[in-house]
């Protein structure tokens, strides 16, 4: 089950619609920085990053592809892992205005396995994690990022 398997209770059974991560950022000038591994009209997985540092620019979006296998050995890691389990830890008592913290949001189909129609998840910065917690999450970023393929598109959105 690897190094992180045994730090958690039985996972998510129900198979990823969409991994989204964004890191913390001091927003005041309306910064926004994501990014995404969804799978297109096509049923194809792609990875999408948006980017802006200022509410009065145009959030620029590049979409690149992702294979399959990829898609499917991320999503068995992050089943193997438990990674969902870090949504349950407790609340700190942290808290910061004119700041977006970092986060993880996964979203699971869970009807074809017999639970209900979706499941969703979000680990956020102001909760306690242990430092197991911690290296897991830096793992899970690592290898998401790798998902990224061949270019697709880059656009600027205007709100």
């Amino acid at each position: 089950m690897g190094l992180f398997g045994s730090l958690f209770d039985k996972g998510v059974k129900g198979d990823l619609k969409r991994f989204y991560y964004s890191p913390g950022y001091c927003d005041m000038l309306g910064a926004s920085h994501y990014s995404t591994l969804e799978k297109n009209d096509d049923g194809n997985w792609i990875f999408v990053t948006g980017d802006r540092e200022e509410h009065s620019e145009p959030m620029t979006v590049i979409t690149y592809s992702v294979s399959a296998e990829k898609a499917s050995e991320f999503e068995k890691f992050i089943k193997e892992t438990n990674f969902t389990a870090l949504s349950k830890r407790p609340k700190n008592r942290g808290f910061m205005t004119d700041y977006s913290p970092w986060g993880y949001y996964l979203d699971f189909d869970c009807s074809a396995s017999g639970g209900s129609r979706s499941e969703s998840f979000d680990i956020t910065e102001y909760h306690e994690y242990t430092s197991k917690d911690l290296d897991l999450m830096k793992e899970v970023l690592a290898r998401f990022n790798a998902l990224k393929g061949d270019l697709i598109s880059k656009v600027k959105e205007d709100d």
